[in-house]
């Protein structure tokens, strides 16, 4: 066998490596969050202020959005059964909407559970407690 035969296997493995990310290893529901939006309307069981916007981005590995005031932006890890949002970094300017905010980045932090109830993404943290609330932005 020539070197040439050996190469092309182990480039092969190599090649296959690259592209298992840790979000196609983790499972298909996962995977459906990736590349979503959202827009929060409920936080920790109450209804959300309909005239302050916040949002959530999902990446592979990250996330971002709109507290409502400010933007933000956090690391994600993402599981077929768990989510955990940490390392939340945000612009900080003030703003009437600001205490939910607060709140809603509280709950971002606090989450390790998450479902889709009715089209909507439910946060929830422990003891099953619902967090958040977030429709499909639109």
């Amino acid at each position: 066998m020539t070197s040439k035969s050996y190469l092309t296997p182990i480039a092969l493995l190599g090649t296959l490596a690259l592209f298992a990310t840790p979000a196609i290893a983790d499972g298909a529901v996962a995977n459906d969050l990736v590349g979503t939006s959202w827009r929060l309307v409920e936080l920790n069981g109450s209804p959300t202020d309909d005239a302050i916007s916040s949002t959530l981005v999902i990446s592979a590995d990250n996330v971002g959005g709109n507290g409502g005031c400010n933007s933000f932006g956090g690391d994600l890890k993402l599981t077929p059964t768990s989510i955990d949002i940490h390392q939340i970094v945000s612009t900080m300017m003030a703003c009437d909407g600001l205490s939910q905010e607060q709140a809603y980045f509280a709950a971002l932090e606090a989450a390790d559970g998450y479902s889709i109830v009715d089209g909507d993404l439910v946060l929830s943290g422990p003891g099953a407690s619902s967090l958040a609330r977030l429709s499909p932005a639109e």
